[in-house]
């Protein structure tokens, strides 16, 4: 993870350091003097990674073994409408990410289970699906014409579902409800390369609560997000296009309990893959 936004980083203020005339300036169309309206719509085709056997079980109390098992979702098309107003070099911006149901392969463990004082092994099987949306606000300062540093506030919302089946036993229906919120800082950049198209990036990193829906018990988390693309406008049009790569982070460190004393393991919560939007400005 820090790998990724490292290079996000140098890449970034290399190409900052390189600019000229910011996109924002040769693609805008401001609809007062000093004032920018931009509404866009973003379709984010990735795949969840979420460590669903051990992150799930910490609210639930029990150990499934001493190592942390991820799991990567069926692919996914998730939706991300934003809004943003800038004046002069300040702006505010707020974006919402929603997506269809995820569903993550069926996976299957053994378990031994005391029945009439006679061990005996049984096999459950595990079928996942979930649900998330998230939502984030930012203010933002361009301290150059290519370079704004940003303050927000993230709220990421998830519904996990595990169909468990271990016949003849009854294994039931596990339901968790996780919710993820917190203040983050970042940075957003751009860098025109010419005949209406330029180059964009942004990073953005926070320390998240987490919390299950019912407990007490608040968890820290590590946020980093980051996203690296190309970005599109004719003369004159009021639409802007992109293109480009997203990854966002969140890791959880589980508690002692979770995996029997041994240390203290990382749960990730990673998504990531290839982004398309379009962007109105007025």
């Amino acid at each position: 993870m820090r790998k990724t936004w490292y290079f996000s980083l140098i890449l970034l203020l290399a190409l900052l350091a390189a600019a000229g005339p910011s996109v924002a300036e040769e693609q805008s169309t401001p609809i007062g003097k000093d004032v920018t309206l931009a509404i866009g719509i973003k379709f984010w085709l990735h795949s969840w990674q979420s460590a669903n056997g051990s992150a799930w079980s910490t609210v639930n109390n029990y150990s499934e073994g001493t190592n942390v098992r991820t799991y990567v979702s069926d692919a996914n098309v998730a939706f991300i409408p934003s809004i943003s107003l800038k004046i002069k070099d300040f702006f505010i911006s707020t974006s919402y990410l929603g997506a269809p149901e995820y569903t993550f392969p069926e996976y299957t463990d053994v378990f031994v289970s005391s029945v009439s004082g006679t061990q005996t092994a049984y096999t459950k099987t595990h079928k996942t699906t979930a649900t998330r949306s998230e939502s984030d606000t930012n203010i933002g300062w361009y301290v150059t014409p290519n370079l704004a540093l940003t303050l927000g506030y993230k709220i990421v919302t998830q519904e996990i579902t595990d169909k468990m089946s271990c016949a003849p036993l009854v294994c039931g229906t596990v339901v968790d409800k996780p919710t993820y919120k917190g203040p983050t800082i970042g940075f957003i950049g751009s860098v025109p390369v010419g005949e209406g198209f330029g180059l964009y990036g942004n990073l953005a990193f926070g320390k998240l609560d987490m919390k299950y829906e019912g407990g007490t018990t608040s968890y820290d988390t590590d946020y980093i997000s980051t996203e690296l693309g190309i970005g599109y406008k004719g003369q004159g049009i009021p639409i802007s296009f992109t293109l480009g790569y997203r990854f966002q982070s969140i890791e959880q460190k589980l508690p002692s309990y979770n995996i029997g004393g041994a240390g203290t393991p990382i749960s990730p919560d990673v998504t990531k893959g290839l982004t398309i939007g379009m962007n109105f400005i007025f």
